[in-house]
């Protein structure tokens, strides 16, 4: 039998049970819910929301807003699970706003000013708020078999390395050619918006999860499963975004392939997590 990284809790009665979700934070994912899936839907049927991006731009634009029907199916699923008090809803909940957060830090910096540019926002704001007022309060502990904390971690490791080798390989060879990296020429921008956020704030983020969980520290076990479905998310966001563009085939294989692992991993945590929320809040 597995041992489990977690400390004894009594077992509450469904009356005692604290509701895993503040009623704000519902109504702010509800309405994130709605403006996402509206502004990925004018995105790919219309024109004018990327009419003044370059080609290369616009088609990735059109592959994300893909990738963001996808997360807010995702998105709502949890917050329906969650609001059942159900612990791997909330898990998935967390990860879906983490994603739709990164990805609207991109849609407002990037996407040039139009009738858009407050939804983006709204977006951003929607999800940043949705996540701190549900982190920043007490929390479950999750109960984790030591295996699956173990392989989970491990994967969101090599991820987490892997995306910063990448991109820092892409920034070092560009400097030391004298020239911004290809796919900043070719989208039309001054930088790299993926590199700020990913090599400042998500990769660390994601590695330090990895770590941490090895050391049995809780609030990296309740972060585990939710930074495995954002990458997922990212993945099959990259591998539209791939898809879009015309990007080279074994580029999409590979985003195909971090896709799979992440949502192995994801799948094999939330299996190891109860169903319902029976302990004591404890983050």
């Amino acid at each position: 039998m597995d041992a489990h990284f977690t400390a004894s809790q009594p077992p509450l009665t469904r009356g005692d049970r604290p509701a895993l979700l503040l009623p704000a934070a519902s109504w702010l994912s509800g309405a994130l819910a709605v403006i996402a899936t509206l502004t990925s839907l004018f995105g790919l049927a219309t024109d004018w929301p990327y009419a003044v991006e370059t080609d290369n731009w616009r088609l990735q634009a059109q592959g994300q807003d893909a990738g963001n029907l996808l997360a807010v199916a995702v998105l709502i699923a949890g917050l329906a699970g969650a609001r059942r008090g159900s612990l791997r809803g909330l898990l998935l909940w967390v990860g879906a706003l983490l994603y739709l957060a990164y990805t609207f830090v991109l849609y407002a910096v990037t996407i040039h000013f139009g009738p858009l540019f407050p939804a983006y926002v709204a977006c951003l704001g929607l999800a940043a708020y949705a996540l701190i007022l549900t982190l920043t309060r007490a929390l479950p502990a999750i109960e984790l078999p030591a295996r699956a904390a173990r392989t989970a971690s491990v994967v969101l490791l090599v991820i987490g390395v892997c995306f910063a080798l990448l991109w820092l390989s892409s920034i070092v060879g560009a400097l030391v050619a004298g020239h911004a990296p290809a796919e900043i020429l070719q989208a039309g921008l001054p930088s790299n918006p993926v590199h700020v956020l990913d090599l400042a704030l998500v990769l660390p983020a994601m590695l330090m999860t990895a770590i941490n969980t090895r050391r049995g520290s809780t609030p990296a076990r309740f972060l585990l499963a939710p930074w495995l479905v954002f990458s997922t998310l990212i993945a099959a966001s990259l591998v539209a975004v791939a898809a879009f563009s015309g990007g080279p085939l074994a580029l999409a294989i590979g985003f195909l392939v971090v896709a799979a692992l992440s949502g192995g991993a994801a799948t094999l945590v939330l299996r190891g997590v109860p169903s319902q929320h029976d302990s004591v809040p404890s983050l």
